[in-house]
Protein backbone atom coordinates (compact mmCIF):
# COMPACT_ATOMS: atom_id res chain seq x y z
CA UNK A 1 0.00 0.00 0.00
CA UNK A 2 2.86 2.44 1.08
CA UNK A 3 4.21 1.39 -2.83
CA UNK A 4 0.92 2.63 -4.20
CA UNK A 5 0.76 5.88 -2.31
CA UNK A 6 3.92 6.66 -3.22
CA UNK A 7 3.76 5.60 -6.77
CA UNK A 8 0.27 8.22 -6.96
CA UNK A 9 2.08 10.42 -4.79
CA UNK A 10 4.60 10.94 -8.17
CA UNK A 11 2.21 11.24 -10.72
CA UNK A 12 2.37 14.51 -12.43
CA UNK A 13 -0.08 17.10 -11.98
CA UNK A 14 -2.42 16.58 -15.33
CA UNK A 15 -2.80 13.08 -14.57
CA UNK A 16 -3.53 13.05 -11.27
CA UNK A 17 -6.39 15.69 -11.83
CA UNK A 18 -7.72 13.83 -15.03
CA UNK A 19 -7.73 10.47 -13.36
CA UNK A 20 -9.41 11.95 -10.29
CA UNK A 21 -12.23 13.16 -12.29
CA UNK A 22 -12.28 10.32 -14.27
CA UNK A 23 -12.71 7.99 -11.67
CA UNK A 24 -15.14 10.41 -9.74
CA UNK A 25 -17.72 10.66 -12.89
CA UNK A 26 -17.40 7.22 -13.64
CA UNK A 27 -18.23 5.40 -10.15
CA UNK A 28 -20.79 8.01 -9.50
CA UNK A 29 -22.76 7.47 -13.23
CA UNK A 30 -22.41 3.60 -12.53
CA UNK A 31 -23.70 3.43 -8.72
CA UNK A 32 -26.57 5.67 -9.70
CA UNK A 33 -27.84 4.56 -13.08
CA UNK A 34 -27.82 0.73 -10.89
CA UNK A 35 -29.83 2.96 -8.29
CA UNK A 36 -32.56 3.50 -11.11
CA UNK A 37 -32.62 0.21 -13.63
CA UNK A 38 -35.86 -0.89 -13.01
CA UNK A 39 -37.40 2.67 -13.51
CA UNK A 40 -35.55 2.89 -16.95
CA UNK A 41 -36.87 -0.31 -18.11
CA UNK A 42 -40.07 0.18 -19.57
CA UNK A 43 -39.13 4.29 -20.90
CA UNK A 44 -38.58 5.14 -24.34
CA UNK A 45 -34.99 6.21 -25.19
CA UNK A 46 -35.85 9.62 -25.26
CA UNK A 47 -37.06 9.69 -21.83
CA UNK A 48 -34.14 7.13 -20.54
CA UNK A 49 -31.85 9.77 -21.64
CA UNK A 50 -33.94 12.61 -20.29
CA UNK A 51 -33.71 10.85 -16.71
CA UNK A 52 -30.55 9.00 -16.51
CA UNK A 53 -28.39 9.98 -13.75
CA UNK A 54 -25.39 10.32 -16.45
CA UNK A 55 -26.96 12.72 -18.28
CA UNK A 56 -25.06 15.35 -16.52
CA UNK A 57 -21.63 14.13 -17.70
CA UNK A 58 -22.48 11.79 -20.64
CA UNK A 59 -22.71 13.22 -24.22
CA UNK A 60 -25.20 12.00 -26.19
CA UNK A 61 -25.73 13.81 -29.53
CA UNK A 62 -30.00 14.08 -28.78
CA UNK A 63 -28.91 15.93 -25.12
CA UNK A 64 -25.54 18.21 -26.30
CA UNK A 65 -27.65 21.58 -26.91
CA UNK A 66 -29.01 21.33 -23.52
CA UNK A 67 -25.48 19.95 -21.85
CA UNK A 68 -22.95 21.69 -23.70
CA UNK A 69 -20.18 20.83 -21.34
CA UNK A 70 -20.97 16.68 -21.92
CA UNK A 71 -18.63 17.90 -25.13
CA UNK A 72 -15.63 18.19 -22.28
CA UNK A 73 -16.72 16.02 -19.55
CA UNK A 74 -17.99 13.09 -21.85
CA UNK A 75 -14.28 11.25 -21.63
CA UNK A 76 -14.12 11.05 -18.27
CA UNK A 77 -17.21 8.77 -17.62
CA UNK A 78 -17.47 5.17 -18.26
CA UNK A 79 -20.24 2.84 -17.66
CA UNK A 80 -18.26 -0.72 -17.43
CA UNK A 81 -16.18 -1.34 -14.27
CA UNK A 82 -13.90 -3.66 -17.01
CA UNK A 83 -12.96 -0.56 -19.14
CA UNK A 84 -12.50 2.03 -16.39
CA UNK A 85 -10.28 0.09 -14.66
CA UNK A 86 -8.14 -0.38 -18.01
CA UNK A 87 -8.65 3.26 -18.35
CA UNK A 88 -7.09 4.53 -15.15
CA UNK A 89 -4.15 1.72 -16.00
CA UNK A 90 -3.76 3.42 -19.23
CA UNK A 91 -3.80 7.38 -17.48
CA UNK A 92 -1.62 6.73 -14.80
CA UNK A 93 0.97 4.92 -17.29
CA UNK A 94 1.02 6.22 -20.41
CA UNK A 95 -0.65 9.86 -19.70
CA UNK A 96 2.26 10.36 -17.03
CA UNK A 97 4.96 9.35 -19.22
CA UNK A 98 3.34 11.73 -21.90
CA UNK A 99 2.71 14.51 -19.77
CA UNK A 100 6.40 14.38 -18.80
CA UNK A 101 7.61 14.23 -22.01
CA UNK A 102 5.58 17.26 -23.39
CA UNK A 103 5.37 19.39 -20.06
CA UNK A 104 1.71 19.68 -18.22
CA UNK A 105 0.41 22.83 -20.47
CA UNK A 106 1.46 20.69 -23.57
CA UNK A 107 -0.02 17.15 -22.34
CA UNK A 108 -3.27 19.23 -21.01
CA UNK A 109 -4.45 21.29 -24.40
CA UNK A 110 -3.11 17.41 -25.89
CA UNK A 111 -5.99 15.92 -23.81
CA UNK A 112 -8.22 18.36 -24.65
CA UNK A 113 -7.95 18.32 -28.87
CA UNK A 114 -8.02 14.68 -28.38
CA UNK A 115 -11.55 14.64 -26.10
CA UNK A 116 -13.21 17.56 -27.66
CA UNK A 117 -12.44 17.60 -31.52
CA UNK A 118 -13.50 13.57 -32.02
CA UNK A 119 -16.48 14.15 -29.48
CA UNK A 120 -17.88 16.57 -31.80
CA UNK A 121 -16.93 14.75 -34.99
CA UNK A 122 -18.89 11.64 -33.65
CA UNK A 123 -22.04 13.58 -33.14
CA UNK A 124 -22.13 15.23 -36.53
CA UNK A 125 -21.71 11.42 -37.43
CA UNK A 126 -24.38 10.10 -35.15
CA UNK A 127 -26.50 12.92 -37.05
CA UNK A 128 -25.47 11.78 -40.48
CA UNK A 129 -27.23 8.27 -39.03
CA UNK A 130 -30.29 9.60 -37.78
CA UNK A 131 -30.36 11.40 -41.34
CA UNK A 132 -30.47 8.08 -43.40
CA UNK A 133 -32.07 5.85 -40.89
CA UNK A 134 -34.67 8.87 -40.35
CA UNK A 135 -35.18 6.76 -36.27
CA UNK A 136 -34.54 9.66 -33.12
CA UNK A 137 -33.67 6.85 -31.00
CA UNK A 138 -30.35 6.68 -32.14
CA UNK A 139 -29.37 10.51 -31.12
CA UNK A 140 -30.14 9.40 -27.05
CA UNK A 141 -29.39 5.49 -26.97
CA UNK A 142 -25.74 6.75 -28.91
CA UNK A 143 -23.26 7.80 -25.91
CA UNK A 144 -20.08 9.00 -26.91
CA UNK A 145 -18.25 8.79 -24.13
CA UNK A 146 -15.25 6.49 -22.45
CA UNK A 147 -11.40 6.75 -22.94
CA UNK A 148 -11.64 5.06 -26.62
CA UNK A 149 -10.29 7.87 -28.18
CA UNK A 150 -7.58 8.94 -25.55
CA UNK A 151 -6.53 5.75 -25.81
CA UNK A 152 -6.01 5.62 -30.08
CA UNK A 153 -4.50 8.98 -29.39
CA UNK A 154 -1.83 7.90 -26.82
CA UNK A 155 -1.18 4.96 -29.42
CA UNK A 156 -0.49 7.73 -31.61
CA UNK A 157 1.51 9.87 -29.09
CA UNK A 158 4.00 6.72 -28.24
CA UNK A 159 4.46 6.20 -32.08
CA UNK A 160 5.92 9.64 -32.29
CA UNK A 161 7.91 9.47 -29.76
CA UNK A 162 9.22 5.93 -29.22
CA UNK A 163 8.39 3.81 -31.80
CA UNK A 164 11.40 1.32 -32.10
CA UNK A 165 10.99 0.36 -28.27
CA UNK A 166 9.82 -2.94 -27.66
CA UNK A 167 7.90 -3.62 -24.66
CA UNK A 168 8.39 -6.73 -22.52
CA UNK A 169 5.88 -7.69 -20.16
CA UNK A 170 5.56 -10.89 -17.69
CA UNK A 171 9.38 -11.13 -17.77
CA UNK A 172 9.77 -11.36 -21.57
CA UNK A 173 6.87 -13.94 -21.85
CA UNK A 174 5.02 -10.94 -23.94
CA UNK A 175 6.48 -8.16 -26.05
CA UNK A 176 5.86 -6.20 -28.80
CA UNK A 177 6.93 -3.12 -30.54
CA UNK A 178 5.33 0.37 -29.97
CA UNK A 179 5.08 0.86 -33.56
CA UNK A 180 2.66 -1.94 -34.12
CA UNK A 181 0.52 -0.63 -30.96
CA UNK A 182 -1.80 1.89 -33.01
CA UNK A 183 -2.66 -1.04 -35.94
CA UNK A 184 -3.30 -3.14 -33.22
CA UNK A 185 -5.63 -1.22 -31.19
CA UNK A 186 -7.74 0.11 -34.31
CA UNK A 187 -8.61 -2.95 -35.95
CA UNK A 188 -8.94 -5.51 -32.80
CA UNK A 189 -10.95 -2.48 -30.28
CA UNK A 190 -13.86 -1.16 -33.02
CA UNK A 191 -14.13 -4.70 -33.77
CA UNK A 192 -15.00 -5.45 -29.45
CA UNK A 193 -17.07 -2.41 -29.50
CA UNK A 194 -19.27 -3.55 -31.96
CA UNK A 195 -20.07 -6.92 -30.63
CA UNK A 196 -20.70 -4.35 -27.46
CA UNK A 197 -23.18 -2.34 -29.41
CA UNK A 198 -21.09 0.50 -28.48
CA UNK A 199 -21.58 2.74 -31.53
CA UNK A 200 -19.66 5.92 -29.69
CA UNK A 201 -16.76 4.03 -29.33
CA UNK A 202 -16.84 2.73 -32.36
CA UNK A 203 -16.71 5.81 -33.69
CA UNK A 204 -14.51 7.33 -31.25
CA UNK A 205 -11.72 4.69 -31.68
CA UNK A 206 -11.59 5.79 -35.29
CA UNK A 207 -11.75 9.21 -35.13
CA UNK A 208 -9.26 9.88 -32.40
CA UNK A 209 -7.10 7.69 -34.02
CA UNK A 210 -6.95 10.14 -37.35
CA UNK A 211 -7.52 13.21 -35.02
CA UNK A 212 -4.75 13.04 -32.95
CA UNK A 213 -1.96 12.29 -35.52
CA UNK A 214 -3.74 15.33 -37.60
CA UNK A 215 -2.31 17.21 -34.30
CA UNK A 216 0.65 15.63 -33.70
CA UNK A 217 1.80 15.95 -37.35
CA UNK A 218 0.45 19.60 -38.27
CA UNK A 219 -0.33 21.37 -35.20
CA UNK A 220 1.30 20.69 -31.52
CA UNK A 221 3.74 23.24 -31.20
CA UNK A 222 7.61 21.74 -30.27
CA UNK A 223 10.10 24.37 -29.63
CA UNK A 224 9.93 27.02 -32.32
CA UNK A 225 8.19 24.34 -34.68
CA UNK A 226 4.21 22.87 -35.15
CA UNK A 227 3.78 19.58 -35.35
CA UNK A 228 6.51 16.71 -36.53
CA UNK A 229 6.97 16.21 -40.11
CA UNK A 230 9.62 13.56 -40.26
CA UNK A 231 9.46 10.35 -42.29
CA UNK A 232 9.26 8.36 -39.43
CA UNK A 233 5.95 9.91 -38.50
CA UNK A 234 4.42 9.84 -41.84
CA UNK A 235 0.99 8.56 -41.85
CA UNK A 236 1.81 5.36 -43.96
CA UNK A 237 3.93 4.36 -41.29
CA UNK A 238 0.86 3.25 -39.69
CA UNK A 239 -0.25 0.57 -41.85
CA UNK A 240 1.45 -2.80 -43.17
CA UNK A 241 3.29 -2.80 -46.02
CA UNK A 242 1.29 -3.85 -48.77
CA UNK A 243 -1.07 -1.50 -48.55
CA UNK A 244 1.43 1.25 -48.42
CA UNK A 245 0.81 2.37 -51.63
CA UNK A 246 -2.72 2.90 -51.55
CA UNK A 247 -2.92 4.59 -48.31
CA UNK A 248 0.00 6.85 -49.53
CA UNK A 249 -1.94 7.82 -52.38
CA UNK A 250 -4.93 8.29 -50.91
CA UNK A 251 -3.26 10.43 -47.70
CA UNK A 252 -1.15 12.82 -50.63
CA UNK A 253 -4.70 13.40 -52.19
CA UNK A 254 -6.26 14.36 -48.79
CA UNK A 255 -3.19 16.52 -47.46
CA UNK A 256 -2.64 18.49 -50.82
CA UNK A 257 -6.63 19.01 -50.41
CA UNK A 258 -5.90 20.68 -46.89
CA UNK A 259 -2.90 22.70 -48.29
CA UNK A 260 -5.35 24.34 -51.02
CA UNK A 261 -7.98 24.97 -48.27
CA UNK A 262 -5.04 26.34 -46.01
CA UNK A 263 -5.90 23.95 -43.16
CA UNK A 264 -2.18 23.22 -43.03
CA UNK A 265 0.87 24.55 -44.22
CA UNK A 266 2.88 22.91 -47.33
CA UNK A 267 5.61 20.87 -46.79
CA UNK A 268 7.81 23.56 -48.23
CA UNK A 269 6.63 26.10 -45.69
CA UNK A 270 7.47 24.26 -42.50
CA UNK A 271 11.11 23.21 -43.81
CA UNK A 272 11.43 27.16 -44.73
CA UNK A 273 10.22 27.99 -40.99
CA UNK A 274 12.83 25.61 -39.53
CA UNK A 275 15.32 26.93 -41.45
CA UNK A 276 14.79 30.50 -40.45
CA UNK A 277 14.61 29.68 -36.69
CA UNK A 278 16.68 26.95 -36.31
CA UNK A 279 19.16 28.02 -39.36
CA UNK A 280 20.06 24.10 -40.63
CA UNK A 281 17.47 21.72 -41.82
CA UNK A 282 19.97 18.58 -41.16
CA UNK A 283 19.01 19.08 -37.29
CA UNK A 284 15.69 18.85 -37.91
CA UNK A 285 15.59 15.41 -38.57
CA UNK A 286 18.49 14.29 -36.00
CA UNK A 287 16.73 16.73 -33.22
CA UNK A 288 13.71 14.37 -33.84
CA UNK A 289 15.60 11.29 -33.48
CA UNK A 290 17.19 12.97 -30.13
CA UNK A 291 13.72 13.60 -28.64
CA UNK A 292 13.15 9.50 -29.84
CA UNK A 293 15.90 8.47 -28.15
CA UNK A 294 15.45 10.51 -24.94
CA UNK A 295 11.46 9.33 -24.42
CA UNK A 296 12.44 5.90 -25.09
CA UNK A 297 14.98 6.52 -22.16
CA UNK A 298 12.74 7.63 -19.97
CA UNK A 299 10.07 5.06 -20.43
CA UNK A 300 12.66 1.99 -19.59
CA UNK A 301 13.31 3.94 -16.81
CA UNK A 302 9.24 4.23 -15.94
CA UNK A 303 8.61 0.70 -16.67
CA UNK A 304 11.69 -0.39 -14.27
CA UNK A 305 10.57 1.47 -11.49
CA UNK A 306 7.09 0.25 -11.88
CA UNK A 307 8.28 -2.95 -11.39
CA UNK A 308 10.04 -2.45 -8.34
CA UNK A 309 6.95 -0.83 -6.83
CA UNK A 310 5.01 -4.12 -7.79
CA UNK A 311 7.78 -6.34 -6.47
CA UNK A 312 8.17 -4.02 -3.23
CA UNK A 313 4.07 -4.16 -2.64
CA UNK A 314 4.30 -7.69 -2.77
Amino acid sequence: MRALLGFVRGLPVATKLITFLYAVFSVTTIVQRRRLQEDLIDREAAGVAGVDPGRFFVLRPGTVARYPWTLVTGALVESNIVFLVCGIVALCSVGSFLERQWGTRGYAIFMLVVSIVPAVTSIVAVVILYAVRGSADILYTTQVCGLAAVVSAYTVGLKQLVPDYTVKLFRGTLSFRVNDVSGVYTLVAPIMFTLLGDVGSVLLVNIGFVESFIYLRFYKRSGSTRGDRSEAFAFVTFFPEFVRPVVSRLSAFVYNVAVRLRVVTADEGYVQAVDLEEGNLEHVDADADRRRALAAKALEQRLEESAENIGASN
